[in-house]
């Protein structure tokens, strides 16, 4: 490779940092960007590679001026720019070049500036590039100049639909440049680097070289094995004494970041601090300043602290239980020892038996160089769709072939067929998103509806800043504090959990719900000394297990020996140990992939084994569809360590694993589609594809998009038949245990998945069926918020069909009771709630209040129970409604408050005596 030379004024800044000069990895990555090279650099965290990637660029812009803006410098994070930004201006600064940013957060003030003084370099995320290229006319001419683009992380984006969105546009600005613009990308190790690299080149005829750290990061880690007992303040206190000025602390969710930050706050001396993406960007940054200023003892944390933002001298890592892949277990432990030269030291915190087996995967993995492959979302429609209606907002009036060309060289969309791209412009233009005539394409009359501008939004439009990003955030509560971000909620768990005097605990603080609006999605509150407070639980938060981990735990429980040079802490060894003598001492094989366990444990069916999650997922959501056609109080578990479900025996994965290839497809395609992962998936696209109301044979492109994307996503249906081919072939042996073995108790401490019922209202029919409930039992058994069931019934009332329900009082129990109305005869009469329409005085007179529709007023009548008993035709006679609107009992004398009795709504005329019964019952009973 051809040597370039450092430009003086360089090679004197390089001496004033107090480098003693470049390293070999960065003069090889200076060499190939001098050269012209699309380059990628791979290396792990702290081995300089934003320098590595800037200084070449800095070089030849020292001896050949370009208008700028000259380098673009894109970042997945938001939060990483303005750290950027002060690394890069410590070199630009004093070579006379300036620095730009662009985020949703930069001041207005700044962000006008850029209009006046150009910057030489400009950072921003692929959903700033999104907005200049579609939005920003004014500074959108000042792109046409770039040479250079830098994409940081770009590991991080390349397997999602921000990395699709990214490639789009980078053929998008080669578009707007006319020039084949030089393409950098930093990444942390990957197993497909070339891939990585041809993802970032795109239809760049450049030269591609990777350019890849020969010296690997030195690392110690330690894996430690906690008593089984749940209590958090044990085991805050065992994370306590491991802590050391100054330490992050990674979990796997923001719930176990906020729980064990409670805990630790109570045993902890130094301050401790939380950091997640439901925290605030403003206590975000004042947790970073803490850490690079050294005033935090230890930082809990999620993936935000993961990739390479500055935050000063970190001591050591823990890891609260295992992350899910060799590539993010890396990566955090590198963020101790944040150099070249420095060891990254790091504990594993180990809650369960399975933890251990993970963590000791995870170090064998790493310490042998094996890292996950990532993978290329290929032909993402829903992104397709968006870059062609933002190609439609930049040029006004475009041909549908640019449009192609542009989709079709970026890496994700090389094998997009013009008969899919068609479909998709007709379906666009379908619904109103854009209108195509002939070859041109312009912006339809629908999309300014559907994206809107400020307030007076419908239910089914959106924000216009939404449409330029796929980061998926889901319905949020803002909490706040006075005019403060605290953070935000999932609207679900609000709806079902919060109620204002609630004391709930976010970005590591005690906060008293004072007020919850829901029109604007906020959730207002006072900081609260003293009280418990409640962990909000957040959705999505479950990250897939890489199918690697299965492989090496299936190789380490064959060869202890192996396991033995991994593992120092006795307790952790002494687990491992304990799992495999189970087996050894009921004569029972050692768990692999190849031994299928079949295990009893209350209701539930087990699985245990070792086998891909995505597998897993696959048999136990086909196995719960298979269940919930009989019982809607089924429920499934998946996980690498097998899988369970209640509501069948073994004999259904027997008789699955027996169907040829093609039954196994269809009936796996039926339970992906009634699954909540499918729906979810669905309401996603909608947005993009400009989707509205209900589905139709004509949304079959959707349709068809969805589906892909959900099996792509979370399923594996190849796998899946292969792997019951090697039971149905006995290659995969089933065995019977009497006892609950290891595995299986790693199974069920994995979460429930329930039949996901979409239509709600035939589940709430389908289960009064034959009975009477209230509405906390019909919850528990649909597993769904009783608001919505309350809501459900409710409107059933007014329903002219069989479907129509019909409430009670139950006397026993003063619950209201709901039924439905065709059955609501039979159950009076039954010996369960005979009592219910039974009272105590038959003679007493009350007065019964009616209103029929469209009436403003009560009509009244005096009646006895004993009226309706003997002859309930004669009162029906004097009532001139079909259907009453509201009914109200009151006793003669007034003497019961009105309040204590409800009233009953929208009840046929035939149902009119038994629930005027009812009233009298509970009347009487409450006042005797």
């Amino acid at each position: 490779m051809k040597e370039f030379a450092v430009n003086d004024r360089i090679a004197a800044l390089i001496n004033l940092r107090g480098w003693k000069g470049l390293s070999e990895f960065q003069i090889s990555s200076f060499n190939a960007i001098s050269a012209g090279d699309n380059v990628l650099l791979v290396a792990p965290t702290g081995f300089g590679k934003t320098e590595a990637a800037i200084l070449p660029i800095f070089n030849t812009l020292l001896s050949q001026y370009t208008k700028p803006v000259s380098l673009l410098y894109i970042t997945p994070l938001k939060a990483l720019i303005n750290d950027l930004q002060n690394r890069i201006e410590w070199w630009s600064s004093k070579l006379g070049l300036y620095v730009g940013r662009k985020h949703g957060e930069v001041p207005a003030r700044e962000k006008l500036e850029r209009l006046r003084k150009i910057p030489d370099i400009f950072i921003t995320t692929p959903e700033g590039l999104e907005i200049d290229l579609d939005w920003a006319p004014k500074f959108r001419e000042n792109l046409r100049g770039i040479k250079w683009v830098i994409i940081d992380e770009v590991h991080e984006l390349a397997n999602t639909k921000r990395g699709a969105q990214l490639a789009v546009l980078l053929e998008r600005l080669k578009l707007l440049t006319g020039y084949d613009f030089q393409r950098i990308g930093l990444s942390a190790t990957v197993r497909n680097s070339g891939e990585i690299l041809d993802f970032l080149s795109g239809s760049s005829l450049r030269s591609k070289k990777v350019i890849s750290s020969s010296v690997s990061k030195k690392f110690e880690c330690n894996i430690r094995k906690i008593p089984q007992d749940n209590d958090w303040s044990r085991i805050a206190e065992y994370v306590s004494n491991l802590v050391e000025s100054t330490t992050l602390i990674f979990t796997n969710s923001r719930f176990s970041t906020e729980r064990l930050h409670e805990a630790l706050e109570k045993v902890s001396k130094g301050n401790i601090y939380v950091h997640h993406s439901s925290v605030s960007r403003e206590l975000k940054k004042d947790v970073e300043e803490n850490l690079r200023c050294g005033k935090a003892l230890a930082v809990i944390c999620t993936k935000t602290l993961e990739l390479g933002i500055h935050i000063g001298d970190i001591k050591k890592v823990i890891l609260f239980r295992p992350p899910p892949t060799v590539a993010s277990f890396l990566q955090r432990l590198g963020r101790s020892g944040h150099s070249m030269e420095e060891k990254a030291y790091g504990e594993i915190i180990c809650l369960y038996d399975s933890d251990v087996l993970e963590a000791t995967a995870l170090l064998y993995l790493a310490r042998t160089g094996n890292i996950e492959q990532i993978k290329i979302a290929k032909n993402p429609l829903d992104v397709a769709a968006r870059e062609t209606l933002g190609m439609a907002l930049q040029y006004k009036d475009i041909s549908a072939d640019v449009i192609y060309t542009v989709l079709h060289n970026a890496y994700p969309f090389t094998s997009l067929s013009r008969d899919t791209f068609w479909e998709l412009l007709e379906y666009l233009s379908k619904n109103k998103l854009l209108n195509v005539v002939n070859d041109r394409i312009k912006i339809g009359p629908f999309f300014f509806r559907q994206w809107r501008f400020g307030k007076g939004r419908t239910p089914w439009s959106h924000d216009f800043s939404e449409f330029f990003s796929f980061i998926n955030s889901g319905e949020t509560f803002t909490v706040r504090y006075k005019d403060t971000v605290v953070g935000d909620i999932d609207s679900v768990y609000v709806y079902r959990h919060i109620r204002v005097n609630d004391v709930i605990r976010i970005s590591g603080k005690l906060w008293r719900v004072v007020r919850i609006n829901p029109m604007n999605l906020t959730v207002e509150v006072v900081p609260d000394i003293g009280r418990k407070g409640e962990v909000p639980i957040w959705r999505g938060e479950n990250i897939a297990k890489s199918p690697l981990l299965v492989h090496a735990i299936d190789k380490l429980l064959s060869n202890l020996g192996i396991l033995k040079t991994l593992i120092s802490d006795e307790s952790s060894l002494n687990k491992i140990e304990s799992v495999l003598s189970f087996y050894e001492e009921k004569g029972l094989p050692a768990p692999s992939s190849r031994v299928i366990y079949i295990e009893k444990y209350n209701n539930e069916t087990i699985f245990s084994s070792l086998l891909s999650e995505k597998i897993s997922n696959t048999i136990a959501y086909t196995l719960l569809s298979l269940a919930s056609t009989t019982s809607l109080n089924s429920y499934a578990r998946a996980s690498i360590y097998g899988f369970a479900i209640k509501g069948l025996d073994a004999n259904a994965l027997i008789k699955l694993a027996s169907k040829n290839e093609r039954e196994i497809k269809k009936i796996v395609m039926k339970a992906v589609m009634h699954s909540s992962l499918f729906y979810a998936t669905l309401k996603e696209l909608e947005r993009s594809f400009g989707k509205i109301g209900k589905l139709e044979k004509s949304d079959s492109i959707l349709l068809r998009e969805a589906m892909r994307q959900t099996i792509s996503r979370y399923f594996s249906i190849r796998g899946t038949v292969k792997y019951l081919k090697e039971i149905r072939r006995g290659r995969i042996k089933l065995v019977t245990s009497n006892e609950l073995t290891p595995l299986g108790l790693a199974v069920l401490s994995h979460s429930t998945i329930r039949p996901w019922l979409h239509d709600t209202t035939y589940a709430i029919i389908s289960t009064l069926s034959g009975g009477a409930y209230t509405v906390k039992e019909l919850s528990e058994i649909l597993s769904l918020p009783q608001k919505l069931i309350e809501n459900k019934l409710k409107r059933l009332r007014k329903s002219s069909n069989s479907s129509r329900t019909v409430s009670f009082i139950d006397i026993d129990t003063l619950e209201t009771r709901w039924c439905l109305a065709r059955e609501f005869h039979r159950i009076v009469d039954s010996d369960e709630y005979l009592s219910s329409f039974s009272p105590l005085d038959t003679k007493e007179p009350f007065h019964i209040m009616l209103r029929g529709d469209d009436e403003s007023s009560f009509a009244e009548l005096i009646v006895r129970a004993e009226d309706l008993l003997n002859s309930s035709g004669e009162v029906l006679k004097k009532i001139a409604y079909q259907e009453i609107t509201e009914l109200k009992v009151k006793t003669h004398s007034e003497a019961l408050i009105p309040s204590v009795v409800p009233r009953y709504y929208f009840v046929r005329k035939e149902d009119l005596p038994h629930l005027i019964l009812n009233l009298i019952t509970v009347i009487q009973y409450v006042r005797y």
